[in-house]
């Protein structure tokens, strides 16, 4: 650590690298996808999850699989939310792909056009040409 970092901002560079993007498996049976970070104080354990998703699986024509996206809290503006430790089973962080349908979700949870005829994004592979198409333009 650089001796002229003082410890508050050493903290807040740990808190920093401790944000990632993970999947999440809720006791509820809710699997979300959110930016997330570990609080813990006097209170208990935490996860801040910032701008969460509901991730639901559905089949498409063909039988393939995809999923269907939605906001977390279908009624709130907020962008962040505290879940207590002992309401989640599982997270883990998600790879590539996962990051790009997230991003994609978000903008189009957001407003803007990225879905297929059913309002639904589609599996993961038409999803990245979907999106390779956006920023080619």
């Amino acid at each position: 650590m650089n001796s002229l970092m003082s410890e508050s901002e050493s903290n807040m560079e740990d808190q920093k690298k401790a944000e990632f993007l993970a999947a999440i498996k809720l006791v509820s049976g809710e699997e979300l996808l959110a930016v997330i970070e570990h609080v813990q104080d006097e209170n208990g354990d935490y996860m801040i999850v910032q701008n969460p998703i509901e991730v639901e699986e559905v089949m498409l024509q063909g039988n393939k699989a995809g999923a269907k996206v939605s906001p977390w809290m279908k009624f709130s503006r907020e962008e962040e939310f505290l879940i207590p430790k002992d309401k989640v089973i599982t997270v883990v962080e998600v790879d590539t792909e996962v990051q790009i349908f997230y991003a994609m979700s978000l903008r189009r949870l957001n407003g803007d056009t990225i879905t297929d005829s059913n309002g639904r994004i589609s599996t993961v592979e038409e999803a990245r040409i979907k999106l390779d198409k956006m920023f080619e333009k």
